[in-house]
């Protein structure tokens, strides 16, 4: 069977957040087990199993090195570019995209794949006390959570994962962070949720940039994180400091020497305001799994 890595939320070869994507074919299957294996001996935050079930509907199962998750947005554009590379999807093409979520949108428009998100859900207010926690966690004081220009708390936010999204007021602050990372996952345990999602809105290269930390499920910190930024970029919305329908920039993985660039916006379909996020790939081992 097929093996590819690929660079997510780039078009530059060790950019960008890697994945691994395994593509079976028809008449090709492995174990949950199985998957789990290889997703622990490749080792990236996310690889994906990949199964086309018809001509424009594909099933993909997303694995990290310790568990199997619902959703990832960055090994779902990996995917696709390995998909689009091998001619099975094609330029302004809507596909429908099988997951633990539900059924999902992915489209390729020019050299960007974009990935519809769950249906968004947002949790409730948090206390000052959890607050003081969270930024204990993140090694900052309380204060250096929010913006200095508009009103943001930090929210737990889901469109296809639950993540907590967190404002800094300063890029400075987001680069200076020294993460618990065994508080942050014992934290996430506690409260069902898959990462500390920390931006701000003080980047002058694009909209926001931010960090990711996801130790629970074995990723300390992400390079590219499609579903927490898909969680933000709705977040912002129903704040309204962004519009419907205009794609915004957003850079993460400069801390880690991997710069990503996503692309994230809210569109109305079927009467409810869904999060699209996407962006480029880079493909840049081809080979096959000898199982």
């Amino acid at each position: 069977m097929k093996f590819f890595v690929v660079d997510a939320f780039t078009d530059k070869a060790f950019s960008g957040n890697p994945a691994g994507v395994v593509l079976l074919e028809n008449t090709e299957s492995l174990s949950k087990e199985i998957m789990q294996k290889i997703a622990q001996e490749v080792r990236f935050s996310e690889t994906a199993f990949v199964k086309q079930k018809s001509e424009n509907e594909f099933l993909i199962l997303y694995f990290t090195p310790v568990s199997e998750i619902d959703l990832c947005g960055h090994a779902t554009i990996a995917s696709f570019k390995v998909l689009q590379h091998l001619g099975i999807a094609k330029e302004e093409q809507i596909y429908k995209v099988h997951t633990r979520v539900g059924v999902i949108d992915v489209s390729i428009e020019k050299e960007i794949i974009l990935m519809e998100q769950a249906e968004p859900s947002i949790g409730d207010e948090l206390e000052t006390e959890d607050i003081l926690e969270i930024s204990q966690l993140l090694g900052i004081s309380i204060e250096e959570i929010g913006d200095e220009k508009v009103i943001i708390k930090p929210r737990v936010i889901s469109t296809g994962l639950w993540d907590l999204i967190i404002p800094v007021k300063s890029k400075q602050i987001l680069f200076s962070l020294s993460p618990d990372y065994e508080g942050i996952s014992d934290y996430c345990k506690l409260h069902n949720i898959v990462s500390f999602h920390v931006f701000t809105l003080d980047e002058v290269n694009a909209f926001a940039n931010c960090r990711d930390f996801a130790p629970l499920y074995g990723i300390p910190e992400e390079a590219a994180t499609g579903t927490a930024n898909g969680a933000l970029i709705y977040y912002l919305s129903k704040l309204g400091i962004v519009e419907a329908e205009k794609t915004y920039e957003i850079i993460q993985g400069e801390s880690m020497g991997r710069p990503s660039n996503i692309f994230a916006k809210v569109h109305l379909k079927d009467n409810i305001y869904k999060a699209y996020v996407g962006g480029s790939a880079k493909i840049i081992i081809e080979g096959n799994l000898m199982l």
